[in-house]
């Protein structure tokens, strides 16, 4: 029937290791999308992980210049993340609509990325506060790691 039933054998074991590394990115990619929709506190949590990554590299009085920084400017983060959180909400309900309203979608992207840009101004803020007070001992390790991580760029 068959002559090379060997080739055929591999070209079929390849063809279904191709559909299981497609089925498993789909799946793992639709898993991952469902935790972020199920999650509303997702960005919270990422501002949380960013100050414990720097928190846990400081020690004595670097690390309360640094804990008294971030307590300082959550209140703003915390902020612009509502607002972030209620302008993509608009702009969710504005597309909704049967007919979406221009200025409305264009007003609901504005104040996303105002947002957006105001909780990346307020982190960034933070970093340059607490780099300013920290001991040349604490910037060097934090350079170092930084350094360690970002080697690519």
């Amino acid at each position: 029937m068959f002559e090379n039933k060997k080739l055929i054998v591999a070209i079929l074991a390849v063809s279904l290791a191709i559909n299981f590394i497609f089925i498993g990115a789909a799946g793992s990619a639709a898993w991952r999308w469902n935790k972020i929709k199920s999650d509303s506190a997702w960005l919270e949590k990422r501002i949380e992980r960013s100050e414990q990554r720097i928190l846990r590299r400081l020690d004595g009085a670097d690390r309360d210049l640094a804990q008294g920084v971030f307590r300082e400017r959550r209140p703003m983060l915390l902020a612009a993340v509502n607002e972030l959180r209620a302008a993509r909400t608009d702009f969710r309900t504005a597309l909704r609509a049967e007919t979406p309203d221009p200025v409305a979608l264009s007003a609901a992207l504005d104040r996303s990325q105002a947002a957006a840009q105001q909780i990346n101004e307020t982190f960034h803020a933070a970093i340059r506060d607490m780099a300013q007070g920290l001991s040349p001992e604490a910037r060097r390790e934090i350079s170092s790691r930084m350094r360690r991580h970002h080697d690519d760029d």
